[in-house]
């Protein structure tokens, strides 16, 4: 593969996750990202979401577009402003760090309706995909460790699901021309 085919993804927020082996259904791995020496180690994939989360929090970037509430006065507006991380990187090739099952360069665009979006890499394959959640995430790490190239693609929505013919062609037509 020539240096020009490789993809890359540049941003503030970069995390390579590193699978290193399979647990029953879930994987275990690390969290390695720009501006900590040491990774962060998750025995589930919902340790990584939290891991990945509070990493997204200390940097805060991309903001949260819903703040989350509690009753209690420690979680306060002021008291999560006050955790931010200044951005002095430590690290600069995320790249180099691999996994022994598979490695995902994920860099997360937008944090809205309680969710993420952005792109994934994955390494071994070089192959960029888009997700819109994290449960989206999940399932493209999920279907490229079990299921190879074929598992690793993004769902499109079937816009003609629900609908009698006329209006699912329409909506399908109408999809085409956007692409």
């Amino acid at each position: 593969m020539t240096e020009k085919n490789v993809k890359r993804l540049y941003a503030p927020n970069l995390i390579s996750i590193c699978i290193n082996r399979k647990n029953g259904v879930d994987y275990e791995g690390e969290i390695w990202e720009e501006y900590d020496t040491e990774p962060k180690h998750f025995t589930s994939m919902l340790e990584a979401v939290r891991h990945i989360d509070d990493f997204l929090d200390e940097l805060n970037f991309p903001q949260r577009a819903m703040v989350p509430r509690s009753f209690t006065k420690a979680s306060t507006v002021e008291t999560q402003r006050g955790r931010h991380r200044e951005r002095v990187k430590k690290m600069d090739n995320l790249e180099a760090k691999n996994g022994e099952e598979g490695t995902f360069i994920v860099q997360i665009k937008y944090r809205q309706n309680a969710t993420w979006q952005g792109q994934v890499v994955w390494a071994e394959q070089n192959r960029k995909e888009y997700f819109r959640s994290a449960l989206e995430l999940l399932r493209l790490i999920d279907g490229a460790m079990s299921e190879g190239m074929d598992g690793f693609t993004g769902d499109k929505p079937d816009l003609t699901e629900g609908r009698d013919d006329a209006a699912g062609q329409a909506a399908a037509s109408k999809e085409g021309d956007r692409a």
